[in-house]
């Protein structure tokens, strides 16, 4: 698990004039601002109530009334988030941005939500763009980082995930999620002794958090201490009964122990916790592969008709093919 957002950032923007030259309006345009001061007013105690879709239809009659009213529409764009409606909070993203244009948190969402929708160029774009802004905006620095480390950019992704810990660290803070992506980076990178190190300081600041001590059991499996690694994704077991993620992590290590009906329980468990986790299917198409060749092919062919851009695709395709060959007479 790697987080684009690292604190919570869905605060409502202070009340206020709303507009970006409020020395400008004219007498009709401060009535209108009034009006839809209220409609912002009212939008902001439904959404701390819960009840964000009836905070956005607040919000919207604020814009149809003052369209230039920044706290609507940023607060809008964070309603069209928490209701997963995703290109209109792009939409109206880009609508503060046109008229609030050195917003680096503004860019920073929007560069979110570009990188959630797969567009990766745009949320680069973005989040660089935050960053011109402020050079020294943390969360661009992270989301930047990890998208880079993602396009298999490890060096320039260590400076931005680095730069993070250093604002944070000269703010006073320590952020146990800046620690974890840094190590993840490593790990990605095959730096393991770097990982180790910084995931453990991910670990001195929060011991209880899942996926630092998922990641961590994964630095041990690398390592081929295949023990410590399921003490590992045992403990993030103990804080998450239903991390898929350390049940996969838990069932590779069984596989490398040749303990097979561990592995085989650790592998199914990951799948009803999550049916959509494609690989788990590809990990069991590999344990089978030995023992019964009808089973590898189900989970070969099932992992294959999981969807689009599989990373082990080719792979999966010539065991089938070998597995359905026919045996060569001795």
């Amino acid at each position: 698990m790697m987080k684009r957002n690292l604190a919570v950032w869905l605060a409502l923007l202070a009340l206020g004039v709303g507009v970006a030259r409020a020395e400008e309006l004219s007498a009709a345009d401060k009535r209108a601002v009034a009006e839809a001061n209220e409609f912002v007013e009212r939008g902001n105690k439904f959404m701390e109530k819960g009840s964000t879709a009836r905070a956005k239809v607040e919000y919207q009659k604020a814009v149809k009334v003052f369209p230039r009213h920044v706290d609507a529409i940023y607060n809008l764009a964070v309603a069209f988030e928490k209701l997963n409606q995703f290109d209109d909070a792009i939409a109206t993203y880009k609508q503060y941005l046109q008229i609030k244009p050195n917003d680096a948190d503004a860019w920073t969402q929007l560069g979110v939500r570009y990188d959630e929708a797969g567009k990766r160029d745009d949320a680069k774009a973005a989040y660089e763009k935050a960053l011109a802004v402020d050079a020294e905006f943390g969360r661009a620095h992270h989301n930047l980082g990890v998208l880079l480390k993602e396009l298999g950019q490890m060096e320039a992704a260590e400076k931005h995930l680095k730069m993070f810990i250093q604002l944070d660290e000269k703010a006073g803070r320590r952020n146990g999620d800046a620690y974890y992506s840094l190590g993840v980076l490593y790990l990605t990178w095959g730096k393991l002794s770097e990982a180790k190190r910084m995931l453990q300081r991910a670990l001195d600041e929060d011991p209880l958090v899942p996926y630092y001590n998922n990641a961590m059991g994964d630095v041990y499996a690398a390592q081929k201490d295949l023990e410590a690694a399921l003490v590992c994704y045992k403990k993030a077991l103990d804080r998450d009964e239903k991390y898929a993620l350390a049940y996969s992590g838990m069932g590779d290590a069984y596989r490398e122990l040749k303990q097979l009906s561990n592995a085989v329980k650790a592998y199914e468990k990951a799948l009803q916790l999550r049916p959509d986790y494609r690989l788990v299917h590809f990990k069991l198409g590999l344990l089978y592969e030995g023992s019964d060749t009808a089973m590898a092919i189900k989970h070969f062919e099932k992992y294959l008709a999981s969807g689009k851009n599989l990373d082990y695709e080719k792979a999966a395709k010539e065991k089938i093919e070998k597995l359905k060959a026919p045996k060569k007479q001795k």
